[in-house]
């Protein structure tokens, strides 16, 4: 458990030296208590406020996420409309400690930099692709699903091996290679948080299955039933325990997916055997669920 003081004290403190580096200073809402970070405060939601030449931006902390907003610099409105999201991660100051706020924010650090460092700039200069992720602010409009990238960089909070593993992915590709990268990047490490049963790891996992799964695409929700729960060789309680832990919304596809592939080798065989990659003439995306069925 973090309370929202040391977040927002925290973040301050550690983001400063990267932002006063890009020319950003932090803009101090009246009665600031010395030495006390700068936070503004609304009626479910509080947040960071910076202002430069390159820009504005905003670290916002509402419904148990710390958002990254980014706008030009003459960015002023209280409701954020000014504001595009740039990141969003999962932060419930209940059931999350010190740890996962530095992951958070080495995150936002990554992200800021992304979007303002030369260094970055000349990187994208050089044709190597970033893939965005979709923020809860643009499901929650209706303006996007999330997306099989988007899972990716959510899961990489919990495993941070994810995010170097995803860099050479894409540079490698040039695309996301959703079920090539997930069977063999992501899928073992989520065995093995089910397989030790950590409620506390289990219980961050699902929360992101949960929701991306949720809101999520037709083809984020195949990458979740059939490409990862469905795959694995559970032993002893491990299905039990993943049923403790998936939403009401899962539960009754995944005892059925789960419960087709167990009986088709073919379709075990094509789970852990990705297509070969291709180059992409054009764009056409089928189902992991459809593939898997021979469809």
């Amino acid at each position: 458990m973090i309370e929202l003081n040391t977040v927002f004290s925290t973040l301050y403190s550690e983001l400063k030296p990267s932002l006063d580096n890009l020319g950003f200073s932090s803009v101090v809402p009246e009665k600031t208590e010395k030495g006390a970070a700068p936070v503004f405060y609304r009626d479910n939601s509080q947040f960071l406020a910076y202002k430069g030449e390159k820009g504005s931006l905003r670290i916002l902390y509402s419904e148990n996420k710390i958002m990254l907003l980014a706008g030009d610099k003459d960015a002023k409105s209280e409701d954020d409309s000014d504001y595009s999201p740039v990141a969003s991660f999962l932060f419930i100051p209940d059931e999350y400690d010190v740890k996962d706020l530095k992951s958070v924010t080495n995150e936002l650090q990554e992200n800021i930099s992304d979007a303002y460092s030369p260094k970055q700039i000349a990187k994208r200069q050089q044709n190597v692709k970033a893939q965005a992720t979709v923020t809860r602010s643009q499901v929650k409009s209706g303006a996007l699903l999330y997306d099989p990238a988007t899972l990716a960089i959510r899961l990489a909070s919990l495993y941070p091996s994810i995010k170097d593993e995803y860099k050479l992915h894409m540079e490698k590709y040039d695309e996301f290679l959703c079920e090539d990268f997930f069977v063999n990047v992501v899928n073992p490490l989520v065995y093995e948080t089910i397989r030790e049963n950590n409620p506390q790891k289990m219980k961050k996992l699902f929360n992101i299955l949960n929701e991306i799964y949720e809101d999520g695409s037709n083809e984020v929700q195949d990458v979740i039933i059939v490409t990862m729960l469905s795959s694995y060789d559970y032993q002893g309680d491990m299905m039990k325990n993943v049923l403790n832990y998936v939403s009401d919304t899962i539960v009754e596809t995944f005892i059925r997916v789960n419960t087709i592939i167990k009986k088709s080798k073919s379709a075990r065989s094509r789970l852990a055997n990705p297509p070969k990659y291709k180059p992409k003439k054009e764009k056409k995306k089928s189902s992991a669920f459809s593939s898997l069925m021979g469809q």
